[in-house]
């Protein structure tokens, strides 16, 4: 399809990507000729899972998009994200799990989740925390690097253009851009050569986040944008399910928040979100009309 939603044979294709260095290949590029990178999951398999209450399978597949994301970013070699178009939800993801990446001009990335009633669940919170912690540009705190994301995330922020994705994070400092988009293959193939030497896959990350005093502040200002007409009452349910994982769940500044218990959160988020019929709500109307449901 035009849109390159991702569906488990993508998924299940992206967990093989992962082991292509026993098959001799050095390196991975992540690209797709057609005009979109991709929108993201496929909602509508998934209205239909929770339609007929297949919950174990709507728990399976996230799941196994979070493994399959894992395996990209630990796997041995490099790999380089080649986006060009849309790059939403899980096609941001994806590109969230690469080592670098080298995008067309004319990118627009995204995590775009709570449009649909549901929060980022194959590891896009947890890749945000993480960069948005790294970045020496950015304050130091448990808080002023949250509230960031926070705001992105539950307002369903796109980069207009790669240029645009740097201040949101999508594409780190040493990332690169392409004008002309039929040389987008060739130069990510180009960028993931140079790094195979001496390549070293990341280390797992744990965090220290503010836990529910954070929480509250973050689930305040959503409060406060419903009474100045900005926010839905289905926009208070999502976005408590993300400050939730922002925050780090049931922690405090003393305790670490591993990387695994992020990705279990943004399991359980999705999983109770699945069940609320305004989101069902919100899925339905984006299939159907293409935008999304203020409810």
């Amino acid at each position: 399809s035009k849109m390159n939603s991702i569906d488990p044979q993508i998924i299940a294709m992206i967990r093989e990507a992962g082991k292509i260095d026993k098959k001799g290949f050095k390196t991975l590029v992540v690209y797709n000729d057609g005009s979109n990178f991709s929108v993201g999951v496929n909602i509508g398999l998934a209205l239909f899972a929770a339609n007929a209450a297949m919950w174990s399978l709507i728990e399976q597949n996230t799941k196994e998009g979070q493994d399959a994301f894992l395996g990209l970013k630990y796997a041995p070699f490099p790999v380089v994200g080649a986006p060009s178009g849309m790059a939403l939800g899980g096609g941001c993801e994806v590109l969230l799990h690469c080592d670098a990446i080298q995008a067309h001009a004319e990118s627009y990335i995204g995590l775009v989740e709570v449009g649909v009633g549901l929060v980022p669940a194959w590891g896009g919170c947890k890749e945000m925390i993480t960069r948005w912690a790294e970045d020496e540009n950015e304050p130091k705190g448990p808080m002023a690097t949250v509230t960031k994301i926070f705001e992105n995330v539950g307002t369903a922020k796109v980069a207009t253009s790669a240029q645009d994705a740097r201040s949101l994070k999508f594409l780190r400092n040493n990332d690169r851009i392409t004008m002309n988009r039929s040389r987008l293959l060739s130069d990510a193939k180009r960028f993931c050569l140079e790094l195979v030497n001496d390549y070293e896959a990341p280390e797992q990350k744990s965090h220290y986040l503010a836990g529910e005093s954070g929480k509250v502040t973050l689930d305040l200002a959503v409060r406060d944008l419903v009474k100045a007409g900005h926010a839905t009452p289905h926009d208070v349910t999502v976005t408590s399910h993300l400050s939730y994982i922002l925050t780090g769940g049931d922690t405090d500044l003393t305790q670490s928040v591993s990387d695994e218990d992020i990705l279990r959160m943004e399991k359980e988020g999705i999983m109770s979100l699945m069940k609320t019929e305004e989101t069902m709500e919100r899925i339905e109307h984006m299939l159907s009309t293409g935008k999304p449901l203020r409810n």
